[in-house]
């Protein structure tokens, strides 16, 4: 499996601080306009769809309801979701807000994700409602005093409410167009250094397909920026729905834990996170 020309591994130094996260941030907002109505997120369980000016609305509208709520510059807030859409909206709305994301692995016990937030110092968790309850009782081991949820769940906040709307979906119910000219799209030369370098060329035409958050978080983080920034279309599906998602969104790419097996795709178009 060729992953990166440096191996997308917990070994691999990404950054977590710095202006460079928000920079990410700020560029795909820019985009946001740039792809026209194509999809930027896919939820296949839902067969949901958030169009790109959908994507940026909501990221901006997260981003003002968190600074309301007291997350201030350099701040410290934690991702700890079951898809990578939920994911690539909680870390950019934390990134435009000013503050720093820590992704934490969909699959961590709870000690894990307790580790996770004494670490990071993370005052605020970004959860969904199948794993609330676990992450109320590593929030309680934590510094952690602000606990929000995708979904509805006991002891927590809405994320719906950060986007001042009455309900949530982190999608639009719709067709998702994957064609389409953007008027704009990221340089390579201005992407981070240390951003992954793949064995082939990404555009705005690719699906990639992409697993929960797994294996090291900034590695992830890294490579669903670098879909977003290329305008492609990520498509959240839990390892097992994986392969079918492939088939019924047209896949080109796919990002899973490392050593997964895709059938259909060629090596260099599978990218591991271990």
């Amino acid at each position: 499996m060729v992953l990166v020309d440096h191996a997308v591994t917990a070994g691999t130094r990404r950054p977590e601080t710095g202006s460079s996260q928000r920079t990410i941030t700020e560029r795909i907002l820019e985009l946001s306009h740039a792809f026209g109505h194509k999809a930027a997120l896919i939820d296949a369980p839902q067969g949901s769809v958030t169009a790109w000016p959908r994507f940026g609305q909501m990221v901006r509208a997260a981003a003002d309801g968190l600074r309301r709520r007291g997350l201030a510059d350099g701040d410290s807030a934690a991702v700890f979701v079951e898809d990578a859409a939920s994911f690539a909206l909680a870390v950019n709305a934390i990134r435009a807000a000013g503050a720093v994301p820590c992704a934490i692995s969909a699959d961590a016990t709870m000690a894990e994700v307790a580790d996770r937030l004494n670490a990071s110092g993370a005052r605020v968790l970004i959860t969904a409602s199948p794993l609330a309850e676990l992450a109320a009782e590593a929030a309680d081991r934590s510094r952690v005093r602000q606990l929000f949820s995708f979904g509805d769940a006991p002891g927590t906040t809405p994320f719906r409410s950060l986007l001042g709307i009455a309900k949530h979906g982190v999608a639009e119910h719709g067709v998702a167009e994957h064609g389409g000219a953007p008027s704009g799209e990221a340089r390579r030369e201005d992407w981070p250094a240390d951003f992954p370098r793949l064995g082939f060329a990404l555009s705005h035409r690719d699906v990639v397909v992409t697993c929960p958050p797994s294996g090291d978080g900034r590695a992830y983080t890294s490579l669903l920026d670098l879909t977003l920034l290329t305008g492609a279309t990520i498509v959240a599906a839990p390892v097992p729905l994986i392969t079918a998602a492939m088939r019924a969104y047209k896949g080109t790419a796919a990002i899973v834990p490392q050593d997964t097996d895709v059938p259909g795709l060629p090596p260099d178009r599978v990218l591991g996170v271990a």
